[in-house]
């Protein structure tokens, strides 16, 4: 009934007029298209973007774990021929002489007095290495001491300062200097 009432009016037959006109089917046939293409697209999000995506922020965090893995191997790549140079720095038992010999010119070139200097036995250690403990006294102005222990410090060989001991007497420091390095077995 309320389907015969709409259709008496003069405005229905205008709809439907407009309705079946051209422009209208284009616009159908437009808008049939557009969500046909909103369709596909949201197949292919779900099918292939979003697997591909998942692939995608896996592959960049295998990515980053192997980057990481290559600067922790190039590092230790790097400290290990540190530590090789360092190796090859530590003297044999036959180099300690030498070594010695450079500390009493050392000290003389300060104008400093030495001592008789006397050796431990090398206590054998791990990684065929010993270590070796040796006292140097030496006397001389206080300026000539305190410029002694500072080339020992900055010195290039592997060498450290166990123990110091310092006295006075009428203008002359006397030091008791007990130091370590560590000798390679042959």
């Amino acid at each position: 009934m309320l389907s015969s009432i709409i259709l008496k009016f003069p405005e229905a037959k205008r709809l439907r007029e407009l309705a079946g006109s051209a422009v209208v089917k284009r616009f159908r046939g437009i808008v049939a298209l557009c969500l046909g293409l909103i369709i596909v697209d949201l197949f292919v999000y779900a099918l292939a973007l979003t697997p591909a995506e998942a692939r995608l922020a896996h592959q960049q965090e295998r990515y980053r774990d192997l980057k990481k893995q290559y600067a922790d191997a190039v590092l230790f790549r790097k400290q290990k021929e540190i530590l090789k140079g360092l190796q090859s720095g530590i003297p044999t038992q036959k180099d300690v002489p030498i070594l010695i010999r450079d500390l009493v010119q050392t000290a003389k070139r300060l104008n400093l007095a030495v001592g008789a200097i006397t050796s431990d036995i090398p206590q054998p250690g791990s990684g065929g290495l010993a270590m070796l403990t040796f006292s140097v006294p030496v006397s001389g102005t206080y300026g000539g001491i305190k410029r002694f222990i500072h080339e020992i410090e900055t010195s290039d060989r592997v060498i450290g300062i166990q123990d110091l001991k310092l006295e006075a007497e009428k203008g002359t420091v006397k030091l008791q200097m007990k130091l370590v390095t560590y000798i390679r077995s042959e």
